[in-house]
């Protein structure tokens, strides 16, 4: 059993050194590469959330790691979703042929879904593009939410929401963002 451990992690470092040496060269062997693992990586193995439960990760920060311990609040996934479109973090953009960073995450939802806040807080913020509006809530310890592809409203700029408030509803897409003061969040934890 043993052996077999020793011979799969040796086949690991293999494809990793011959990955890495395809990801330094200047050929355009990376541009497929790249994509590929990051995949395989944050949607098939989920590598990053692995890693992150023994490893303090450089850079990446979880929602759960801005709320003071004495807080006491539980974060609340905003609303129900059939399945994530897209994460939070870097994703290789086929159109543009470049790597893009993704603030958020969006969501795939039935339409009409209610959408609450994960913590209780102020609204700061509703902005309106279309039929497409934009809640900025504000919290405690610096942390903002944001929530975008609603179509309904039952809230108003200014106003506090609690922990069963509904902010409004969705159109057949959910956008949702953390951000604290250093910037935008990995708000993945919460759909666990």
């Amino acid at each position: 059993m043993l052996r077999t451990f020793k011979l799969k992690m040796l086949g690991v470092i293999v494809l990793v050194a011959v990955v890495g040496v395809i990801m330094q060269s200047n050929q355009g062997g990376s541009q497929f590469v790249q994509p590929a693992l990051q995949y395989i990586m944050e949607n098939k193995y989920d590598v990053r959330a692995v890693l992150a439960r023994y490893v303090q990760i450089p850079g990446s920060k979880d929602v759960n790691s801005l709320l003071p311990v004495s807080g006491g609040d539980l974060l609340r996934q905003p609303c129900n979703f059939l399945n994530i479109e897209s994460h939070f973090g870097w994703h290789w953009d086929q159109q543009e042929k470049k790597s893009k960073f993704n603030p958020g995450m969006q969501l795939s939802v039935v339409k009409g879904t209610e959408v609450k806040p994960m913590l209780s807080g102020q609204v700061v913020q509703i902005t309106t593009n279309g039929d497409q509006k934009t809640v900025l809530i504000k919290h405690d310890s610096n942390l903002f939410s944001l929530y975008g592809g609603l179509q309904q409203l039952q809230i108003k700029e200014g106003g506090s929401v609690g922990e069963g408030t509904v902010i409004g509803k969705t159109g057949e897409s959910f956008y949702f963002e953390v951000r604290g003061k250093d910037g935008p969040v990995d708000p993945q934890s919460i759909f666990r």
